[in-house]
């Protein structure tokens, strides 16, 4: 029977400036850091972390289960590069996926009301400056 998360602990979070870039080349950094604070069980993530260097860390290196959907579902199994990745094809657990949405839910009412969706500063430095200020408004 699957283990639900009780929890909604942050134990990391990478907030960009801009969406310069794609998230995958966050993942190795966060989820190392962040078995560093925890141990990891189970890793989920969306279509646009699907690799298998990923699945190969989160699996070999960092000893837990990830649940990575491929990212083009209409390659066939055999077409598909990577142990994990064609696992990923043949099926994985919806339940334990879709506990992904939390993760959704944190950044969303959390951060977002914490912080707010932008800042209309244009420096760094007073990006910097406001993201500090409402962070102590908010620990005072």
């Amino acid at each position: 029977m699957p283990t639900y998360l009780l929890q909604q602990i942050i134990c990391n979070i990478k907030i960009r400036r801009a969406p310069t870039r794609h998230d995958n080349v966050d993942f190795e950094p966060i989820i190392t850091r962040t078995s560093e604070i925890m141990p990891l069980s189970v890793v989920t993530g969306d279509k646009g972390y699907d690799s298998e260097e990923n699945h190969v860390l989160v699996r070999e290196l960092l000893h837990g289960f990830s649940i990575i959907p491929t990212r083009y579902e209409r390659v066939p199994i055999w077409r598909t590069r990577g142990r994990y990745r064609k696992q990923m094809k043949r099926g994985y657990c919806n339940i334990l996926y879709f506990q992904r949405n939390k993760d959704e839910t944190i950044i969303i009412s959390v951060i977002k009301r914490l912080f707010g969706e932008y800042i209309t500063s244009r420096l760094i430095r007073m990006q910097n400056r406001v993201i500090f200020q409402m962070h102590s408004i908010q620990h005072a």
